[in-house]
C-alpha cells in the first residue's frame, strides 16, 4: 500500500479527465475549498496560498456558487430571526430589511455571485437607485399640471446601503466573503430628515382646537413628556403615579407587519407592545403639573365614558378608542393631520408637521428656556448627547436672536477696547 503524502486537513492536488488542475483545502469549518487552474504550477500556487491562509487564520472565502438574492434570504430567515429571538433586534426591523431587500437589493444585484460582487457593481447600484420612481407619487389634479415623478429619497437609498453592508459585515464574519465591499461604497451625502418645532403660537392654535377633542390631552402628554408616538398610546394608567406626579415610560405601541403573503401580496400585522429601542428609554419621568391636572381629569371623564359604554375592552389603557381599544398609529396620524388642517398649520416645503414634531417642539423649548444639553439627553432618553444636540434640538428664532443680541454685545466691548 502507498504510504501517506499529506497530514490530514491538508486538502488533494489532483487533474481531472479534462487536463484542470484542481487543489482543494479543507477549511477550519470542516467545508472544502477548491481552487483550478488548467496550468499545473499556477495550480500549485494558488493551492499553497490556500494552505498558508488556512495554517495563519486568515478567513477564507466558501461561498463559491452562493449568488447575493439566496445569501440575503437565508440572512433574514435565519441570522436576523435569530436576532429576533435574542431579543437584539425588532421583529419590525427585521421586516423592514426584508422588503428592502426584495424591492432595492434583489432585483438589481440578486444574480450576482456573493464572492465576486465589486465596489464599481455597488456603484452603478447606488446610481440606479438615485433614479428609481418611489412607490408613493402624488395623485394628478384635475386641470392642474401633473406633478413631477418622485424619485427614492437619499434617506431610502442610505438605508438599502446599510443593510447590505450588514449582511456582507455577517457573510465575512462567516467565511463566505473575504471582505465586505459595501464599506469601499459611500453612499448619497443626503441629510437626515429633521423635524420641526413648533412656534408658540402654532402650539396656541392647536391646543385651542383640541381642548374638546378626545385627543387633546394625547397631543398635550406627547409634547409634555417629550413622548414618542408609541410610547404615549401604550401607557397605562398603572405606570402613572398623579398623587406623585411621575409616570413610566419606555414600551411602545407598533403595528407590527407580518410575513408577506405571496398570492395576494399583502401582509396581515397586529397592534403589539414592544419593548423600548434601547435600556436608557425606560425611564421614570417627572409629570409637569400643569399636566397633571388635565390627566386627573382626563381619567374622571374616561370612566364615565367607560360606564356609559356596553363594551369597554381594556379599561387600563390611558389613551382607548371610544370601545376601550388601543388606538392604531395611523388613525393617530390621521387625527393629527385633521387637526392640522383645520387650523391651516403647514410647513413652506409642503411637508406636515407630524405629531413626532410635538417631541422635537418639547426639546426646542426646554432648551429657550435654559435647560442644558444634558438635561434635555435625559428628558427625551438619548444614549448618545450628539443625538439630542443634533437631531431633536432645532433653536427657534427667538433664541437665535438671543444669541446674536449677546455676541453683538461683546463685540461691542471689543470695539470700546479699541
Amino acid at each position: 500500500m502507498k504510504g501517506r503524502s499529506r497530514a490530514n486537513g491538508e486538502g488533494s492536488f489532483y487533474q481531472r479527465a479534462d487536463g484542470m488542475w484542481i487543489g482543494t483545502v479543507t477549511l477550519p469549518n470542516g467545508k472544502r475549498k477548491p481552487v483550478s487552474s488548467k496550468n499545473r504550477k499556477k495550480a500549485q500556487e494558488k493551492w499553497r496560498e490556500l494552505q498558508r491562509q488556512v495554517e495563519e487564520g486568515k478567513p477564507i472565502t466558501s461561498g463559491r456558487g452562493v449568488t447575493v438574492e439566496r445569501y440575503l434570504k437565508e440572512w433574514i430567515d435565519v441570522t436576523l430571526k435569530q436576532r429576533v429571538t435574542a431579543g437584539r433586534m425588532a421583529e419590525s426591523t427585521r421586516i423592514s430589511y426584508s422588503d428592502h431587500v426584495r424591492l432595492h437589493i434583489t432585483p438589481h444585484l440578486g444574480g450576482e455571485q456573493l464572492t465576486k460582487l465589486t465596489p464599481g457593481q455597488l456603484r452603478e447600484w447606488l446610481m440606479e437607485l438615485q433614479k428609481k420612481p418611489s412607490a408613493r407619487q402624488k395623485k394628478p389634479v384635475e386641470g392642474e399640471e401633473p406633478p413631477p415623478i418622485a424619485l427614492l429619497s437619499d434617506r431610502t437609498v442610505n438605508y438599502c446601503h446599510a443593510i447590505l453592508r450588514a449582511a456582507l459585515t455577517t457573510a465575512r464574519k462567516d467565511e463566505l466573503v473575504t471582505r465586505n465591499v459595501a464599506e469601499l461604497v459611500e453612499p448619497p451625502s443626503g441629510k437626515s430628515s429633521r423635524g420641526t418645532a413648533l412656534t408658540a403660537a402654532e402650539a396656541d392654535l392647536l391646543f385651542a382646537a383640541a381642548v374638546d377633542d378626545r385627543w387633546g390631552v394625547l397631543w398635550m402628554t406627547v409634547l409634555g413628556l417629550g413622548l414618542r408616538r408609541g410610547e404615549a398610546l401604550s401607557l397605562r394608567w398603572d405606570d402613572l403615579d398623579l398623587d406623585a406626579g411621575v409616570v413610566k415610560v419606555g414600551p411602545s405601541l407598533q403595528r407590527i407587519r407580518g410575513e408577506l403573503d405571496e398570492e395576494t401580496g399583502r401582509r396581515r400585522g397586529r397592534l403589539a407592545v414592544v419593548k423600548s429601542k434601547t435600556e436608557g428609554s425606560d425611564a421614570t419621568l417627572a409629570i409637569p403639573a400643569a399636566l397633571v391636572k388635565v390627566l386627573k381629569q382626563h381619567r374622571k371623564d374616561q370612566a364615565a365614558e367607560r360606564l356609559a359604554a356596553k363594551f369597554w375592552a381594556d379599561p387600563g389603557l390611558v389613551f382607548a378608542t371610544s370601545v376601550g381599544t388601543a388606538i392604531e398609529p395611523r388613525n393617530a396620524n390621521r387625527a393629527w393631520n385633521t387637526l392640522c388642517d383645520r387650523v391651516g398649520i403647514s410647513r413652506p416645503n409642503g411637508q406636515r408637521v407630524r405629531i413626532h414634531d410635538l417631541r422635537h417642539t418639547a426639546a426646542t423649548w426646554l432648551h429657550g428656556q435654559g435647560v442644558d444639553m444634558k438635561t434635555i439627553q435625559g428628558a427625551l432618553r438619548h444614549t448618545r448627547l450628539a443625538t439630542t444636540s443634533e437631531v431633536y434640538t432645532h433653536l427657534s428664532v427667538e433664541v437665535q436672536r438671543r444669541a446674536a443680541k449677546s455676541m453683538n454685545k461683546a463685540l461691542g466691548k471689543l470695539g470700546k477696547a479699541k
